[in-house]
């Protein structure tokens, strides 16, 4: 990436007032429909932006998609996924970023960006904005699909000639925007890199390395606290709006310019802008959907649980009874026997 001297007053210029911003969104009617149509929170985000009071999150799709556009910036992708994985690393090809057609609900495996390194191992990077439920169980999805899509080629270009040992690391990087609650033990760490293990010790090594960043917890380990390393200084990017942040940010790391002189140049283009915020609620309403389809089925699953413990107690319940009715017929049975011996002696 290319050093540059500027800094956060050069690159906002001068603020501009909402109402202006809003006079110039009128002449596109297509363009301020959308933007009545907003919730206030993404309103008042368009207008901060637009009027030079805060910036964008780069987390947002339509934005990370723009700033990290593979045909444009790929030096800077490398640039994130060194900083990520703690190593060098070298692209050599870009993937469709479609995967295997899964079961549920007939979707298929969409991760925000699928690379090859030089060494020929695979790496995707998905965003989640909610951490959704079961996230081991989805990582390993992840990793099983990257894996089938290399498998299916190889065996496709080898044939007969296949082996498992041409078989490439696939390497699955997932960004928590709101961490789930398996990560709520470590709160101070919000960095996890994991492969598998052996309690013997046993060096047999696997195709899949996982990594897990819970961007919400790095926000609270950074308070007051600068940024020193370059995974400090992407996450940073990829979290703040706070325009002081960012020029420290810039200070410290001259190449991230670049990338807010892009993102900066939006406010002259709101009619264009408001679009790209059009497919982040859109993208929000998805992940809202998935998120709240997971919690129904688990509480669906929770109930069900709880219904057969339920009937199972009853029947335990029931059948203590049946054992006691039984107990108390014997002991009836008993006195009556007795009773009438007893009433033979007397006579």
């Amino acid at each position: 990436m290319v050093k540059n001297t500027f800094n956060i007053a050069l690159l906002t210029g001068s603020q501009t007032p909402p109402a202006e911003i809003l006079d110039h969104l009128k002449q596109y009617p297509v363009a301020y429909g959308l933007y009545l149509n907003f919730p206030t929170q993404y309103q008042k985000e368009f207008l901060d932006f637009c009027s030079g009071e805060g910036s964008i999150y780069l987390c947002y799709d339509a934005f990370f998609h723009f700033v990290f556009d593979t045909n444009r910036h790929l030096d800077r992708v490398e640039y994130l996924l060194s900083a990520l994985l703690n190593q060098k690393v070298h692209i050599i090809e870009v993937l469709p970023r479609e995967g295997t057609q899964m079961a549920e609900m007939g979707s298929e495996v969409i991760v925000d960006l699928l690379v090859r390194l030089e060494d020929r191992s695979l790496v995707n990077l998905e965003i989640q904005k909610y951490g959704y439920n079961f996230p081991a169980m989805r990582m390993d999805c992840y990793c099983a699909d990257l894996i089938m899509r290399e498998y299916n080629r190889l065996h496709n270009k080898y044939g007969n000639r296949f082996t498992y040992q041409k078989l490439h690391p696939v390497i699955a990087i997932v960004l928590l925007e709101k961490n789930p609650s398996e990560f709520s033990s470590l709160p101070d760490i919000y960095l996890h890199h994991g492969n598998t293990t052996w309690d013997s010790g046993l060096k047999l090594p696997s195709l899949t390395r996982q990594v897990y960043v819970c961007l919400d917890k790095f926000n609270n380990v950074m308070q007051n606290r600068d940024i020193e390393t370059e995974l400090e200084a992407w996450l940073t990017a990829l979290t703040t709006r706070s325009l002081v942040r960012i020029d420290e940010l810039i200070r410290k790391f001259p190449d991230f310019a670049d990338i807010y002189r892009e993102i900066f140049e939006f406010r002259t283009r709101p009619e264009e802008l408001i679009h790209m915020y059009s497919e982040v609620l859109a993208a929000a309403d998805r992940n809202m959907d998935r998120m709240m389809i997971d919690e129904m089925r688990e509480e669906i699953e929770k109930l069900s649980r709880e219904i057969v413990e339920k009937k199972q107690t009853l029947a335990d319940k029931d059948a203590a009874l049946a054992d006691k009715d039984a107990a108390l017929a014997e002991q009836q049975t008993r006195i009556d026997e007795l009773t009438a011996k007893l009433a033979a002696l007397m006579k």
